[in-house]
């Protein structure tokens, strides 16, 4: 039998059940979470994890002080998923609703939050060209040893494979015989398990670029204005340098892919059509361009996940708000009379921040 109605309340708790169930960067960074409300564009304060320096005792101890140093983060990715439902939907079971509605809003979601997350390869410059046919581990060996060197903490150390990689190094006798890797799992069910002190998970939100095969163009600045799904590139790296349906670049956090392909003349290209609008003007700026497969070695405390809930709406009774763990839902009613309609919106803000990119690096190719 139904619930005679599914309140705000109970749709925000199923809401961010499911949200944490689909996460897989967000729940491997560093999180910070308060529970005070913010808007978006606020800016907040955020403490890196405290560091020391180990003296060698003679005879007295030398007092440190915590060096906890603090960075700001921008709260400045607020998602929404707004959807209309009927009344009967709203007598459904939860189970059911959740089902139909609140599981595949969540997902996206979930993956937006993970894109956003990994789109962080964009401020990491350590990297590790990937073999073109890896025959053994050697590129994830060269991951970890780039850790090292970098003197990372050797617990949490994570690697997210964009699902490419994944079934690369999947393949190799290492991880698929037995007889070498010590189980099956790798060979029964793709689990590749930890491998030269990393944990190994699969994203399928990875950076890579969607053409069958990518643009010549490996660098160039981007000018377009707010709201246009057009771009002008210039100091393309080649004078008729291309771009491919499905390449894409990183700006201010953001990937975006171009939707046509493009040839530039004498190193520049006056109109590229791009899959989403500009969220603010630029004027020859830096990308990170996507043109390849990549995949992320790092330590926790490389990458923070900063939230915070959202207000409710003034005079909404029909709201809620659910925070568990790091991680907030707003759930918000709004009834059309002309439709008979209630509309539902599920939205969350966030920032991100590279902590520490000596603590990361990224697989290449």
């Amino acid at each position: 039998m139904g619930n005679t109605l599914l309140t705000p309340q109970i749709i925000a708790r199923e809401a961010l059940l499911v949200l944490k169930n689909n996460l897989v960067m967000a729940n491997l960074v560093h999180r910070d979470f308060s529970g005070e409300f913010a808007q978006v564009g606020d800016m907040v304060t955020v403490r890196k994890p405290a560091t020391f320096v180990a003296h060698d005792f003679t005879d007295s101890i030398i007092m440190q002080d915590a060096s906890e140093d603090s960075v700001a983060v921008k709260l400045d990715r607020h998602r929404d998923v707004s959807f209309a439902v009927t009344s009967k939907e709203l007598t459904l079971d939860i189970t059911d609703f959740s089902e139909q509605l609140i599981a595949p809003a969540m997902r996206a979601q979930a993956q937006a939050i993970d894109q956003d997350l990994l789109n962080e390869v964009a401020n990491i410059s350590s990297s590790v060209s990937a073999t073109t046919s890896p025959s053994n581990l050697e590129d994830i060996a060269a991951l970890s040893k780039t850790l090292d060197l970098n003197k990372a903490p050797l617990d949490m150390r994570r690697l997210v494979l964009h699902p490419t990689h994944k079934y690369r190094y999947a393949l190799t006798d290492n991880l698929s015989k037995v007889a070498y890797a010590g189980d099956g799992e790798t060979l029964r069910n793709a689990e590749l398990g930890r491998v030269y002190s990393l944990d190994t998970y699969m994203d399928q939100n990875a950076p890579d670029t969607l053409a069958a095969a990518a643009g010549t163009a490996a660098s160039y600045k981007v000018t377009g204005t707010k709201g246009a799904r057009t771009v002008a590139l210039s100091s393309l790296s080649g004078a008729a340098a291309t771009v491919k349906t499905g390449d894409g670049f990183i700006l201010d956090g953001r990937l975006y892919r171009f939707t046509e392909d493009g040839t530039g003349v004498s190193g520049a290209m006056a109109s590229a059509a791009i899959d989403m609008p500009l969220l603010a003007d630029y004027a020859a700026a830096d990308v990170y361009v996507v043109r390849a497969t990549h995949s992320l070695a790092f330590h926790r405390n490389a990458i923070a996940l900063v939230t915070r809930p959202l207000a409710l709406p003034l005079g909404a009774a029909n709201a809620a708000i659910i925070s568990d763990h790091g991680l907030g839902v707003r759930v918000v009613y709004q009834y059309d009379s002309a439709t008979k309609k209630d509309t539902i919106s599920l939205d969350i803000l966030y920032g991100i921040k590279t902590l520490d990119p000596r603590l990361a690096v990224k697989l290449v190719g």
